[in-house]
């Protein structure tokens, strides 16, 4: 089997660019976000979130992230939005697909329609249509190109992955429906020779692979081109999807990748065919031959001598001829005992050297000790005696002195290698050391025989320097056994996978709904974090953070912090867990009969007016009322004739009920308390000032004193 890559395979020049700035600015730490898949492969689309570059569909889940704009390309109103929204972002469409929408914007006026050829719903032509205002019409195939109706001058262009037949055909089509038409043949050169590659790739080989997503356009339409040129063409995502039994009888296979395919999954198929790739012997071919004899042929030579002996005896002319029966017989098994080919004989004799077997045949069969696979230390004796049915294989007809030379090694290694896969269990996890590093993976031992681990399972992430698995010891899953060539597939991947899994699983078993636990905070965003609980994430909704209304997660809790959250809710099933941090703090109106006392001042700002008074916000979820009669020293109509929402005050606290969360303020309170203490220092400013005068002046004196006391006595007392 001879393996063949078509050379323009795997990522084209703007999906390249696009994806090693989109992993350079992951790794320089930069919060990155995708408008829309980065490139049509969900393998990939997973490797990139791994990396931190995340896709996402809706401007508004951007945040503060960039945004990069995919290869695809996008409309001038994307471009409008982020600007209009002061988003950062960097534009990573591919200059080829920039080329196009430079052309269809500036022409457009020329025309009377712009023909996109391409699929109305792939990204690029979306895009593209943008750019082109109300003047474009896509067309997909050369039916919707029928039914268009007459055109007058006309813009023709091409999605940049289309084949050049569907452009040919439309073209052909609309330019017999149009006055005056212009040609942009806009379908990337790479997409051209990439298809050209497989055309004629798949006219010449016995089988046709083709890597690619599903929902990949350009890898499905070499998919279309390889199934055209080549009746077993198959079409797949990895290597997982192949098996190899279809290959069978296969000389050339020809592989093709779509341009969004990474290399390392093009290298794992490679890998995966040339591993599985048999050269065929020609004593492979007797081999092969004579076991389909022997299995008609089950009972001794002996037996079948009989019946040809029998017929011959019978045959009066034959008996009379001069002919030499046990020549012709001896020919006749001679044909049919042929190197290797299997047979079935019994035990004549055994002793340490050799065994003896009766092969039905002129001569005795003779079975080396060297040519069993004995446990060490053992017999041959300890395992055979006479009258045993025995299996061998035709190792020569004639070793020199007239004996056939048998062998059980080949047997007995099928036995063993079959015993072996049966005891095996395939959901368990084994361990193996990695040998070397080899294209798409590395190569290693399971027991005794070969194992590959391609290179997207040695790790959860993809490693692209192989070379540092040499020599480790890898705990490994096994994902497929080829039995003729005995060799198997392992990954490290899902043995690590299995083991997290099986860890999370026990984690989701000990937590128990209501409990508290320590964690770890991983990650915030803007609906909440994800805390580590002891090897799980949990989420903690932003509404479970505080007792406060519109707090944001960054307010209250930083990555890396260590905090107690307690288990709202627990789902083994769906892996999640609900977590709350604010169940575990004190709600404000817990402390406020501590916090606010009677008689005290307290400031606050007026949040809202109500006919009977206002309500005054002396921290988060606490407010407190100023009633109507507590404004002000003086009657009033309504509150806002002395307050105004926004306005920061001063007050008197009159009462604290925090079981039914409720503060008395008084206004009023506070401004009598101020005039009767500067009343009081007014009055110890005038006993102070008091003249002492002779006896004889002492009684008019008192008098008059005394009538202005009661006189200011009066005013008070009209005033309250």
């Amino acid at each position: 089997m001879k393996v063949i890559l078509a050379k323009n395979s795997g990522f084209c020049f703007g999906v390249q660019r696009a994806v090693d700035r989109a992993l350079q600015l992951a790794e320089q730490g930069e919060q990155v976000v995708t408008l829309g898949d980065l490139i049509h492969n969900s393998i990939f689309v997973d490797y990139l979130k791994g990396k931190g570059v995340v896709s996402m569909d809706d401007i508004d889940e951007i945040g503060d992230r960039k945004a990069l704009i995919r290869s695809h390309g996008v409309s001038p109103e994307i471009y409008s939005e982020l600007e209009k929204r002061s988003i950062p972002y960097e534009d990573l469409t591919c200059p080829k697909v920039s080329l196009i929408h430079r052309r269809v914007y500036d022409e457009r006026d020329a025309y009377d329609h712009i023909i996109i050829v391409g699929k109305a719903s792939h990204p690029e032509v979306i895009g593209t249509k943008g750019w082109t205002g109300e003047k474009a019409i896509v067309v997909g195939s050369p039916e919707e190109a029928e039914a268009l109706p007459e055109l007058g001058k006309v813009l023709v262009v091409a999605q940049t992955t289309i084949n050049e037949k569907l452009f040919d055909d439309v073209s052909r089509i609309v330019k017999e429906k149009s006055r005056d038409v212009t040609l942009f043949n806009s379908i990337c050169a790479t997409t051209s020779q990439r298809q050209n590659e497989v055309r004629e790739l798949s006219s010449r080989v016995d089988a046709m692979i083709v890597i690619g997503d599903r929902n990949s356009s350009n890898s499905r339409q070499l998919y279309e081109l390889a199934r055209t040129y080549c009746k077993r063409a198959y079409f797949v995502e990895k290597a997982d999807e192949l098996n190899v039994e279809n290959f069978t009888g296969c000389d050339i296979i020809g592989i093709s990748a779509g341009a969004s395919t990474p290399d390392w999954i093009i290298m794992e198929v490679c890998a995966l065919m040339e591993l599985n790739e048999t050269q065929v012997t020609n004593e492979e071919v007797v081999e092969q031959e004579a076991t389909e004899e022997v299995a008609v042929e089950t009972e001794p030579v002996a037996e079948v001598v009989e019946e040809t002996v029998e017929p011959a005896a019978e045959t009066k002319e034959e008996s009379d001829a001069e002919f030499d029966f046990e020549a012709e017989l001896n020919k006749s098994l001679e044909n049919r005992l042929r190197k290797g080919a299997l047979v079935k004989g019994k035990v004549v004799s055994v002793n340490d050297d050799e065994i003896v077997v009766d092969i039905g045949y002129k001569a005795d069969g003779l079975l080396k000790t060297s040519d069993l696979l004995l446990e060490d230390g053992a017999r041959p004796s300890d395992v055979y005696k006479e009258g045993d049915d025995i299996e061998a294989q035709v190792v020569t007809l004639n070793d020199g002195q007239g004996n056939v030379i048998l062998s059980r090694q080949k047997i007995e290694g099928k036995l063993k290698w079959q015993n072996f896969v049966d005891s095996l269990d395939k959901d368990a996890i084994y361990e193996c050391m990695v040998t070397r590093a080899v294209k798409g993976g590395v190569a290693t031992k399971f027991d005794e025989y070969d194992a590959f681990i391609p290179a997207s399972h040695l790790t959860l992430n993809y490693v692209a320097d192989l070379d540092e698995f040499v020599g480790q010891k890898l705990l490994v899953k096994i994902i497929d056994i080829n039995m003729k060539t005995k060799r198997f597939v392992l990954s490290n991947k899902e043995a690590l996978q299995q083991q997290i899994d099986d860890q999370q699983k026990a984690i989701f078993e000990s937590l128990e709904k209501g409990s508290v636990v320590a964690g770890v905070v991983k990650r915030i965003t803007d609906f909440g974090a994800f805390v580590d609980v002891g090897g799980v994430d949990g989420l903690l909704h932003v509404r479970d953070m505080s007792w406060i209304r519109g707090t944001q997660p960054k307010d209250v809790l930083k990555e890396g912090q260590e905090i107690e959250v307690k288990i709202l809710n627990v789902d083994p099933e769906k892996k999640k867990i609900s977590l709350g941090y604010k169940q575990l703090q004190p709600k404000p109106w817990d402390l406020a009969g501590e916090k606010y006392k009677v008689g005290e001042s307290v400031t606050g700002k007026v949040v809202r007016i109500a006919p009977f008074g206002a309500f005054v916000e002396l921290e988060p979820t606490i407010d407190g009322l100023v009633h109507i009669s507590q404004v002000t020293n003086k009657r009033i109509e309504k509150v806002e004739d002395v307050l105004n929402l926004g306005d920061e005050i001063t007050a008197k606290i009159l009462e604290v009920n925090p079981d039914k969360q409720r503060i008395s303020l008084s206004i009023r309170a506070l401004m009598r308390d101020e005039r009767k203490a500067q009343e009081d220092e007014e009055k110890k400013t005038r006993k102070e000032e008091r003249v002492v005068i002779p006896a004889r002046e002492e009684a008019t004196t008192s008098l008059a004193d005394l009538f202005k006391q009661a006189q200011e006595s009066a005013e008070e007392t009209t005033e309250e």
